[in-house]
C-alpha cells in the first residue's frame, strides 16, 4: 500500500529519544518540504515537566526509545492525553499504541535524501500511515498483531545473522593473513546476486550437496564458533 497521495492535515509531532532512529527521524520529516507539519524533541536529558507541556500541544507522539521502555514511558506520562501515541518496534504490540516499524536498519550517520522514501513500513492499530506519521508517504503494509513475533525474527535473521556470520568470518581470516578487501568483494557481489535472483543464486558445497566438502570445511573450523553453525546449516539444508 502506499501514501503517494494522501495529505495530511497540519500536525504537531511530539518526537521521545534522542538516539540514531530519533536523528533519522527527524531529517526524514523535515525532508518534506510541502509539509505543515511541526516537530518538537525531548529526550531524558531535559526537564521531565516539560513532557506533559509538550504533550498537551502535541496531535502525535512519537517514541522512538528503546522496546523496554516503550509501555512504561505510555503509562508513566502518555495514559490519558489525547494525542496519538506511535512507537516504532517491530516486536512489540500494545493496542493502546500504534506501531510503525521502518524495514531498515538505522546507521549512525543519515543516508542519502533519496533513499528515505524507498523504506517501507509495517503498521499496526491504523488504517494509513498518515494517520501515524504525518507527511510521510512512503509504502506501507498492514501488520497483524499476532504475526509480529514471526515478522520480527525474520527482520532479526535476516538484518543480524549474517552480520554476525561475517564478524566471525573476519576475525578468523585476519588471523591467519587472508586480505578482508577479497572478501569484501565476495560478500557485495553475493548480496547482489541474492537480490536479483533470490533462493537462485545459492552456490557451494550445500548447494551442490558435496558431502565430502561440507565435512571438510567443518573439520577446518573446529575451536571456532562457526564450526557448530556450520554444522547447524550442513544438518537442516543438506538433505
Amino acid at each position: 500500500m502506499s501514501e503517494a497521495n494522501s495529505r495530511s492535515d497540519s500536525a504537531t509531532i511530539l518526537l521521545i529519544g534522542s538516539g540514531k532512529l530519533s536523528k533519522h527521524l527527524i531529517h526524514w520529516f523535515n525532508l518534506n518540504k510541502n509539509n505543515s507539519s511541526k516537530i518538537l524533541n525531548w529526550d531524558r536529558h531535559q526537564d521531565p515537566h516539560a513532557i506533559h507541556r509538550y504533550a498537551t500541544q502535541a496531535t502525535h507522539i512519537w517514541l522512538a526509545i528503546s522496546d523496554s521502555a516503550i509501555i512504561p514511558f505510555y503509562e508513566k506520562y502518555l495514559a490519558g492525553h489525547e494525542a496519538r501515541v506511535v512507537h516504532f518496534s517491530g516486536a512489540l504490540h500494545d493496542s493502546r499504541v500504534t506501531s510503525a516499524h521502518p524495514l531498515m536498519s538505522f546507521a549512525d550517520e543519515l543516508y542519502a535524501d533519496d533513499f528515505y522514501p524507498k523504506i517501507q513500513f509495517a503498521l499496526t492499530g491504523c488504517d494509513s500511515l498518515s494517520e501515524a506519521l504525518p507527511g510521510f508517504t512512503n509504502t506501507w503494509f498492514p501488520l497483524k498483531a499476532e504475526n509480529k513475533p514471526l515478522y520480527h525474527a525474520l527482520c532479526v535473521a535476516a538484518g543480524n545473522f549474517p552480520q554476525i556470520l561475517w564478524t566471525e568470518i573476519y576475525k578468523i581470516a585476519h588471523d591467519h593473513d587472508l586480505p578482508a578487501e577479497a572478501f569484501d568483494l565476495y560478500i557485495q557481489q553475493i548480496t547482489e546476486n541474492f537480490l536479483a535472483m533470490k533462493n537462485l543464486a545459492l552456490t557451494g558445497p550445500i548447494a551442490r550437496k558435496d558431502v565430502s566438502t561440507v565435512n571438510k570445511n567443518i573439520e577446518a573450523l573446529s575451536g571456532t564458533p562457526l564450526q557448530s553453525i556450520y554444522q547447524a546449516f550442513s544438518k537442516e539444508f543438506l538433505k
